[in-house]
């Protein structure tokens, strides 16, 4: 009888040390993983249980007989063990996942990132744009580092990663599109962004066909500079004139002021709409 309670004994121990192991590297490896916002909800969560899953609780040794106390003891042993066991866990969980992170382990290498895009029927130099930007937030146009997408935040996470959308500054590099207008519009309005639908049919309607890629260019620069969480364009509302002393529009305006007069307020208006809608988001 003595030696089944020392091996019920010992099989405790070394399931509670075994389950503060398992709970330690589940919480050390996902805040090592991730620098999502999600961490904090999963904290939170976890937070709530751990008190029952440790085991600490105020204890009162008054009126319990020799039996009762002997099960405190190992109970507290039980509960100290698991404690211990989960602390170091945690440490190394959280070390394991920072050093999967750091060195990508779970993400494709560039070179297939970028196979991707060209088997997808990307040119090898557009290919590398996107993955560039894709990956490290690097715009391929002036080379400057900018804020980081919601596309971006899912590479500096392995685990967690946010809701996947296109970004306008590169989806609508018009180098991809070899001055093929029809493929242009269809590929912009795949975008399902609406606000971009009445630009682009502002721009067939007004844009002889001859200028509309140097005026998709301009437009580029443009969503890349609001990409970049700048802001103040939406400020000089339909004003061509403050469209035009603006450093930023002035080179698009350029475009739009070779235009008729009354296509010219057609294409700001449009404009106007876009960038206040961007802005907004």
């Amino acid at each position: 009888m003595e030696q089944e309670e020392k091996r019920l004994i010992r099989s405790i121990k070394r399931a509670t040390i075994l389950s503060g192991i398992g709970m330690g590297l589940l919480l050390g490896i996902i805040m090592g993983l991730s620098v999502s916002e999600v961490v904090k909800v999963i904290m939170a969560a976890l937070t709530a249980i751990l008190g029952a899953f440790l085991g600490f609780d105020k204890r009162s040794f008054s009126g319990m007989t020799t039996e009762e106390y002997q099960k405190e003891k190992q109970n507290t042993l039980f509960t100290a063990l698991r404690a211990g066991w989960f602390g170091i866990a945690v440490v190394a969980g959280i070390f394991s996942g920072m050093w999967i992170r750091t060195n990508e382990v779970f993400t494709p290498s560039l070179s297939k990132s970028v196979k991707q895009w060209t088997d997808a029927g990307y040119k090898p130099d557009y290919a590398r744009k996107l993955v560039l930007f894709q990956r490290y937030a690097i715009d391929p146009n002036n080379g400057q580092l900018g804020a980081i997408t919601e596309v971006q935040k899912q590479h500096t996470s392995s685990l967690f990663s946010s809701k996947q959308a296109k970004d306008l500054c590169g989806a609508t590099d018009p180098d991809q599109w070899n001055n093929n207008w029809e493929v242009a519009k269809q590929s912009i309005l795949e975008l399902e962004d609406k606000a971009l639908v009445p630009v682009v049919n502002a721009i067939e309607e007004n844009i002889p066909a001859e200028k509309r890629f140097v005026f998709l260019k301009k437009l580029q620069n443009l969503l890349c500079y609001l990409g970049n969480d700048h802001a103040g364009i939406c400020e000089l509302g339909t004003d061509i004139n403050a469209w035009g002393k603006n450093e930023v529009t002035s080179p698009i305006v350029s475009e739009i002021a070779a235009l008729p007069a009354e296509k010219q307020q057609k294409m700001i208006d449009v404009l106007s709409s876009l960038v206040c809608e961007i802005e907004k988001k």
